[in-house]
């Protein structure tokens, strides 16, 4: 990953895997050959009102015991989500094995692991058909996740000097009013930005996006998003116009001063 990124041209990389810290530590000595600056951070699964919400958690240094001990819940948490997926899947006539989709995963557990197995068993053509038949929102196999509220996450990594970032606010598939709703109340909970710049988002919800993230006094954040070369995308795009310069300093200069007292 840092490889890739490096021969793309970025210079500074957040690396965000779901729910897991994972690999931070290989990256930093690949980072440090390359002379990318790494970010540490993760990617957190939480409970949303309608589904799940994403929210980037970056740190300026080390990420906290504190922040392990909440992903290690989250880990379980998807271990166990997974197992009923594999269940539901094989009571329609779907059936993977479980420690195919683990295998898979080398790490944190997510649906498009469980996709993955999906395919290669042959009850579906790729990931999208796979979600969109099978495991997705409206799909006999989905499983809602097991994991903190957005707000309680939100609050967790700014108290634990992290930045937090919500995540592809799009996904969430809320109207304008209810969406300014949600960040109103994450951003009272510690929330320190959104992605605003990502390589899907219109010229429209660019907009939209900025401007809620002025009015709520947040980062416009941003990123590439990048998963894997085979989703067409490559680390540091984020579209047009880019992530400005000195995005991720900022965030890291307000990491931790937004949190409010947990309860």
């Amino acid at each position: 990953m840092v490889a890739r990124a490096a021969a793309a041209g970025v210079h500074t990389l957040a690396l965000t895997d779901h729910d897991t810290f994972a690999g931070l530590e290989e990256a930093r000595v690949s980072a440090e050959a390359s002379g990318v600056r790494l970010i540490s951070g993760v990617e957190v699964t939480t409970r949303a009102a309608a589904g799940s919400a994403h929210v980037i958690a970056l740190f300026p240094a080390e990420p906290p015991e504190s922040m392990r001990e909440a992903l290690a819940d989250l880990r379980d948490a998807r271990d166990a989500r997974a197992r009923v997926m594999v269940e539901r899947l094989a009571a329609v006539g779907a059936p993977v094995d479980f420690e195919d989709v683990a295998t898979r995963a080398r790490g944190a557990i997510g649906r498009p692991h469980v996709a993955d197995a999906l395919v290669a068993a042959g009850h579906a053509s790729d990931r999208a058909d796979a979600f969109a038949r099978l495991i997705g929102h409206d799909g006999p196999g989905y499983v809602p996740h097991s994991a903190l509220p957005t707000r309680d996450a939100v609050a967790l990594i700014a108290a634990s000097g992290g930045a937090a970032v919500l995540a592809h606010p799009g996904t969430l598939r809320l109207g304008p009013r209810h969406l300014e709703s949600v960040v109103a109340s994450l951003a009272s909970a510690g929330l320190a930005g959104i992605e605003v710049h990502r390589p899907e988002h219109t010229p429209d919800q660019r907009a939209d996006y900025a401007a809620l993230a002025r009015r709520h006094r947040l980062t416009a954040a941003g990123g590439s998003d990048f998963h894997r070369p085979v989703d067409g995308l490559e680390p540091g795009r984020t579209g047009d116009p880019p992530l400005p310069a000195g995005t991720a300093d900022r965030l890291l200069a307000v990491a931790g001063r937004r949190a409010t007292p947990l309860r």
